[in-house]
């Protein structure tokens, strides 16, 4: 794809980036047959190549976003399925991502949707404040039909009716391997499962101490970032990732780590994209060390040869998820054996 920015507009490292990634899409439209969004609603604005043109536009002009492309950009998911399906090898997550950041910059939306938009960003990736909204959104349920707004009646719909107790395991500390060390590995706990699923952090602590894992969870380590990075609002996205980094450095100046383990693949793509995020960093040295340590759970198991043992008769569904598919590129490992 020609693009045409001023040598000017190019000197921005986003604006750099993101002309890399323009130029090497070359139309062919093959992202269209694996878009979601393009597949239930139809219109080209809502593929990748419609989005990408959106962008294109936006950035070469410099001119502030209008309500359509708004829309157009709000509406994508983010699965990445395009990435996979691209022949060209379009980088369409970090396109997608500047072009939030930017229209989050430049892009004044209704008062309802700022508030909305803030208060997710404020209470999702702490997990004490979003158990008190669950809690809330618990009780209000039986209310959701009176929500004029579509979003909060779904919000409200899909509250859990039964919210775990809180996992002390989450807490900073290590946990001994049973029988010889085999790794040392940071567990990142994240922050809406520590209050919608205290199950999986536990199960994987479990399972990896039995495996021979000393498992740290990390002082200071919390939120991915991911959730703000993809509203576009890099200044709180970036803090929370710095946290990572830091914490996880520490242990690593320590006493060392083989892995930082990720049992939740939306955060994994975040973690893994540190270097990207933090290049030209003061951080980023550290940035990209964090990144190319961390695996998701399913990767780490694939090096502990996992012990078999005999049928159980058990029938199980395994989901793919789309951000360990596309987002990492990482094969589901359950699908392969």
């Amino acid at each position: 794809m020609k693009t045409e920015f001023t040598e000017d507009q190019l000197r921005d490292p986003g604006i750099a980036r993101s002309n890399e990634i323009l130029r090497a899409c070359v139309h062919c439209g093959f992202c269209t047959a694996t878009c979601p969004t393009y597949q239930v609603l139809g219109d080209e604005l809502d593929s990748p190549r419609g989005r990408i043109y959106l962008i294109k536009e936006m950035l070469e002009t410099g001119r502030d976003p209008d309500p359509k492309t708004v829309k157009h950009i709000d509406r994508c998911l983010s699965c990445l399925a395009c990435m996979t399906t691209c022949p060209s090898g379009v980088h369409y997550m970090h396109l997608v991502d500047h072009a939030r950041e930017y229209i989050e910059a430049r892009y004044r939306r209704p008062p309802f949707e700022r508030l909305l938009r803030w208060t997710l960003a404020h209470i999702l990736p702490y997990p004490t404040r979003f158990r008190l909204a669950l809690l809330g959104a618990k009780a209000a349920r039986p209310l959701a039909f009176l929500m004029p707004d579509a979003r909060l009646r779904a919000m409200l719909e899909m509250a859990p009716k039964r919210i775990p107790p809180v996992s002390r395991n989450d807490d900073p500390q290590s946990f001994a391997p049973r029988g010889a060390r085999r790794m040392r590995v940071a567990l990142m706990t994240g922050c809406a499962q520590r209050a919608l699923n205290t199950d999986i952090n536990d199960a994987t602590i479990r399972l990896l101490t039995r495996l021979g894992c000393e498992v740290v969870v990390a002082r200071g380590a919390g939120c991915c970032g991911a959730l703000t990075h993809h509203m576009g609002r890099t200044g709180e996205s970036h803090a929370a990732a710095a946290k990572n980094i830091r914490a996880w450095g520490a242990e690593m100046a320590g006493d060392g780590l083989d892995a930082v383990v990720i049992n939740t693949s939306g955060c994994g793509t975040t973690v893994k994209d540190y270097g990207h995020m933090f290049r030209g960093d003061p951080l980023a040295g550290e940035a990209a060390q964090v990144a190319a340590m961390a695996m998701d759970v399913t990767e780490l198991l694939t090096r502990l040869d996992l012990p078999e043992g005999p049928p159980r008769g058990l029938r199980v569904a395994y989901h793919a998820a789309c951000s360990l598919q596309h987002g990492q590129r990482s094969p589901p490992r359950p699908r392969r054996s």
